[in-house]
């Protein structure tokens, strides 16, 4: 360690002794004051508030597809048990849907998919909330810094948004897996209770495989007490086969393990599913994942780390990289901590580093997926006073991204929400690689910026005009003004018409709106659905086509291919469109001696959100029409 590492270390512990002594203070504070209500008091009114919000959110209709699984694997698993299940999620949560499937086979009534079946299926997640409450209750007892932090943080823990919207409203279980990862993490810190650590994350891996975000850190855990946690190890090994046991014993086991840890890997291969992260502003949501990004070629020697897939994981692996060299560093320099909170704050921040990366930079994330961090931000605020900026930045994501897909629909503000998450994301490496240097450079510009004269006056005039300009813009319904010799597809009549969903609309939208492609709006052109086929007949003197062709934002988001046939020849065809494309060109294609033009609109797989447009399909003839 060099002389300023000394000096910066020097600093933080001068830091730490300030910090806890007037913890101390505070704390004492606090006990004087609350010892007279007894803590168990606010304990017992804020489980009673958990209760209370977890069941009335119930009520609230949830996601049917995910409630739809439920139903699903009930089922199975109360006609035939584990022989042959077909679900993809770990055993934890699946033997929670066995006990479900044999109380319906006892009580004698249908497995639906109702407000019966997702107010059992949500009891472990009200459980866990439960735990969680008590998990933070436990640690403010020991280091709220006084009683405005105390309360802040229940409040943040017991009526946090994002776990809400996730779990009773939406019917998830992301919360589920989390609470045995932070039991393993306080487990470390504890003598007699550190063999627990690593069988408690087999368990939280065993719930559901994103859990796997935190292995940097459970890989520092390790190497602070190799003998203790490889007896952890093998306890972990004992734990894996008994809740695999069900499986095991019915013969089910490969194919189990198959779908809920490798099968489920190649699942979906696309960028992002409705998550607000990198790829919403690098790619778009829905894009396939083996997209080149930044221009790259495919015959370029970049092409395989700069394909969307790889990228993501490559610079997922070097955040967790940092982490786990940070960590080890700490250790092999034998940095001590003057206080347990230090240590247990630096190990809540290795993890919700890793869970914050694991959802802004791995493709395939779903709107659901940053839940982890926000749990972990909860309770690493409950430890650390001054770093409210987390929880509240982070619950804010992810419940903006849930709400998202339950109703609150607004795709124009999804690239808004991933700029936020960027800036907390880059806000927390640079606490991560600078330590109180980082937070203190960044908090310095801000206060900077903030001294600026009257700067809340020209942010409000700036930001009211560009959003007011930017409204406008999106309002302006842009028009065509016909040359003589030009007739708009519009106005002719089809000889046949045929698409997958709803019917055929004339200068409107699929769905009766006005026709909107990359942000702008047009007065005339054919909206229709994919998988759709129009046919025209020419006039016999035409000699061009010209048209825009694109996905209708009405919709976030589809996968739509264009097609232009010229007497059943292909004319033009253009790539896979997914809703996310700006300045679409104008095609114009040549149509001399083409007696019939097919105007084809295709989707891969499945045709939902297949909204598609041509915009100004235009016909120029090789001389104007002249009436006789």
């Amino acid at each position: 360690m060099d002389i300023a590492e000394n000096n910066n270390y020097a600093e933080e512990q001068l830091d730490t002794v300030a910090t806890s002594k007037s913890a101390i203070k505070n704390n004492s504070t606090i006990e004087s004051k609350v010892a007279q209500q007894d803590y168990a008091v606010f304990l017992q009114i804020y489980l009673c508030v958990v209760v209370a919000s977890n069941l009335c959110l119930l009520f609230f209709e949830g996601h049917g597809s995910d409630l739809g699984f439920w139903q699903n694997w009930i089922g199975q698993l109360a006609t035939k048990g584990y022989n042959d299940f077909n679900g993809n999620y770990p055993p934890v949560f699946i033997h929670w849907l066995y006990l479900l499937g044999q109380l319906y086979n006892v009580l004698g009534i249908p497995v639906e998919n109702d407000l019966f079946l997702k107010f059992l299926s949500q009891l472990p997640i009200l459980i866990s909330h439960l735990l969680l409450t008590t998990i933070v209750f436990t640690l403010l007892k020991k280091y709220a810094q006084n009683s405005a932090h105390f309360h802040y943080a229940m409040l943040l823990t017991v009526l946090n948004p994002a776990i809400l919207f996730n779990g009773p409203i939406w019917g998830q279980i992301d919360i589920m897996p989390v609470i045995p990862v932070l039991l393993a993490i306080l487990f470390s810190f504890h003598s007699r209770l550190g063999y627990l650590t690593l069988p408690f994350y087999c368990i939280a891996l065993l719930t559901k495989f994103q859990m796997i975000a935190f292995a940097p850190v459970f890989g520092i855990i390790f190497f602070r007490n190799i003998k203790m946690h490889l007896v952890g190890a093998g306890l972990s090994i004992l734990v894996f086969l008994l809740v695999f046991l069900p499986s095991i014993l019915s013969g089910s086991f490969v194919q189990a393990f198959k779908l809920a840890y490798i099968d489920v890997l190649h699942q979906y291969g696309v960028t992002t599913l409705n998550a607000s992260n990198i790829w919403i502003l690098l790619t778009g949501n829905g894009v396939p994942d083996n997209t080149l990004l930044f221009g790259i070629g495919p015959d370029s020697p970049f092409a395989i780390p700069f394909t969307a897939k790889y990228f993501g994981m490559i610079t997922f692996s070097l955040v967790c990289a940092v982490v786990f060299l940070q960590g080890l560093y700490k250790l092999n320099s034998k940095q001590t901590f003057i206080s347990s909170r230090r240590e247990i704050s630096t190990t809540l921040f290795y993890a919700m580093v890793c869970a914050t990366a694991f959802f802004t930079l791995l493709p395939a994330m779903h709107e659901r997926y940053l839940l982890p961090a926000v749990i972990i931000s909860l309770v690493h605020y409950a430890v650390t006073p001054n770093r409210i900026i987390y929880p509240l930045g982070l619950s804010f994501i992810s419940a903006f991204n849930v709400a998202m897909i339950l109703g609150l629909r607004t795709f124009t503000v999804w690239p808004i929400i991933s700029w936020v998450l960027m800036g907390l994301f880059i806000y927390c490496i640079l606490e991560l690689l600078h330590g109180k240097k980082g937070i203190k450079h960044a908090k310095g510009m801000v206060f900077k910026l903030a001294t600026i004269k009257h700067v809340s006056l020209w942010v409000s005039l700036i930001s009211v005009f560009y959003v007011g300009y930017f409204l406008h813009q999106r309002s302006i319904v842009h028009t065509y003004s016909l040359q003589p010799n030009e007739i708009l597809l519009t106005y002719m009549t089809p000889i046949s018409a045929r698409q997958g969903y709803g019917s055929l609309q004339v200068n409107k939208s699929v769905d009766g709106n006005t026709l909107s492609v990359g942000g702008k709006r047009y007065r005339y052109g054919i909206g229709t659905h994919t998988n759709s086929t129009i046919e025209y007949q020419l006039p016999e003197n035409s000699s061009k086509f010209s048209f825009i062709a694109g996905i209708d934002d009405e919709v976030g988001s589809a996968n739509v291919q264009f097609t232009v046939l010229g007497d059943r020849k292909v004319l033009w065809r253009s790539s896979t469109q997914y809703g996310a494309e700006k300045d679409l060109p104008v095609i114009s294609l040549d149509i001399k001696n083409v007696k019939r033009l097919m105007l084809i609109a295709s989707s891969k797989g499945s045709i939902n959100g297949g909204h598609a447009d041509w915009i100004n399909p235009i016909i120029t003839l090789a001389e104007p029409i002249h009436d006789n």
